[in-house]
């Protein structure tokens, strides 16, 4: 299936940025705060667009959205290779979160309108596994600017700027898997409405979660390249191996979560994954080593992201088909408006207090977030037949 497919070039630009955006923005001379607001201007144009375009997707269908997304990525991604100021970054950054919401808003609704049943389940799982190895090529790739330094001489910022040409040229691909999809336009109704959500006791608690979850996500997982280039002083190469194990790690931890959600139910399954990488992320910032730290880190990837299809699979399953790119997209501006904010507020907060902070803030996020869901659906019997 082509929107399968699909996680697979998409996540290879995430992987490549993921690993090296923050350390090539500290190589340009940026402060933390600067850093922070770069990276904070594209999760909040996500997270204020996410919901305008989900509504339309619901009303005027999905695959137009889909792939002007990607091209607007694309060109994000060349002004991130052609240029170098501050306000340049700002705006190619703030384009590409355009692109990445209308891609958020859709993206997971066009796969649950081509499945049903288990199959759903299987085709988001296999979309996560896919996604994940596309991380996991992403993040070797972000070890190229070591070589390319070796062997040509170039400073380090020289030789990072080709990376944002690979993650231009993933983003085009991606745009070309999205032609072939053939996509159902919604019947025209006698009145449109503008909101087509109608489950908002459902949307409300998942939205709660998300809000807790993504505040503490932006405190620290847009930093942990950052984190350990500049605590343990590593080069690109580890980072890459590093985010590639964790990347690798999850595919197959997102085949186990699946396998436990059949015999645990979904919710249950999401929370102790959550609640078991709390313990993880709090070793992070107390380990003396890179080494060490590294451990802990992929040990806390695999545990916070294992359930995410499960999850996404279970929320999905609870809408009505004409809400599902709402309701999706509501889900996502909570969580990307919060993680904006955490996002800027890790900067500020590793500026004016130390490197380790924003772990222990999230630590305590993260719990709450798991209590909220487990509170509002724990109890809740499941419809296996809707997933």
């Amino acid at each position: 299936m082509l929107l399968v497919a699909y996680s697979f070039p998409v996540s290879i630009s995430i992987g490549l940025r993921m690993v090296i955006l923050m350390p090539y923005l500290s190589l340009l001379g940026f402060s933390e705060s600067q850093m922070g607001l770069i990276a904070t201007v594209g999760t909040l144009s996500m997270a204020i667009l996410a919901v305008p375009m989900g509504i339309l997707s619901d009303m005027r269908g999905r695959k137009a959205f889909l792939a002007s997304s990607r091209l607007l990525v694309a060109f994000s991604d060349f002004m991130f290779l052609t240029l170098r100021s501050f306000e340049a970054l700002l705006i190619a950054n703030f384009i590409g979160g355009l692109g990445a919401s209308m891609s958020s808003a859709v993206r997971h609704a066009f796969l649950a309108d081509k499945t049903s049943g288990p199959r759903r389940r299987w085709a988001f799982t296999a979309s996560f596994a896919l996604a994940s190895l596309g991380s996991v090529v992403g993040s070797l790739l972000a070890g190229l600017p070591d070589l390319i330094r070796a062997r040509r001489g170039l400073d380090l910022v020289e030789a990072t700027r080709p990376l944002f040409a690979l993650c231009m040229a993933s983003s085009l691909t991606s745009f070309s898997l999205v032609l072939p999809v053939r996509d159902e336009r919604p019947r025209p109704k006698r009145r449109a409405k503008f909101l087509t959500v109608r489950s908002w006791d459902v949307i409300g608690f998942f939205c709660l979660s998300q809000a807790l979850l993504g505040f503490g996500a932006g405190l620290v997982v847009p930093w942990f390249s950052y984190y350990f280039f500049a605590r343990f002083g590593v080069r690109l190469t580890e980072l890459g191996f590093l985010f590639a194990a964790a990347q690798a790690a999850m595919a197959l931890g997102s085949v186990s979560a699946s396998k436990m959600a059949s015999r645990l139910g979904s919710i249950r399954t999401v929370v102790a994954c959550q609640l078991a990488s709390v313990g993880a992320l709090l070793a992070i910032p107390l380990s003396p080593s890179f080494t060490l730290a590294s451990a802990f880190y992929v040990l806390r990837a695999v545990l916070m992201n294992m359930a995410t299809p499960v999850l996404r699979a279970y929320y999905m399953g609870l809408l009505k088909r004409d809400e599902r790119a709402s309701g999706n997209a509501l889900q996502n501006s909570t969580f990307w408006s919060f993680r904006s904010l955490g996002t800027y507020c890790s900067g500020l907060i590793m500026e004016a207090i130390s490197l380790d902070m924003p772990f222990f803030i999230t630590s305590l996020l993260y719990l709450s977030s798991s209590l909220v869901l487990y509170g509002a659906f724990g109890r809740r019997a499941e419809d296996t037949t809707s997933l």
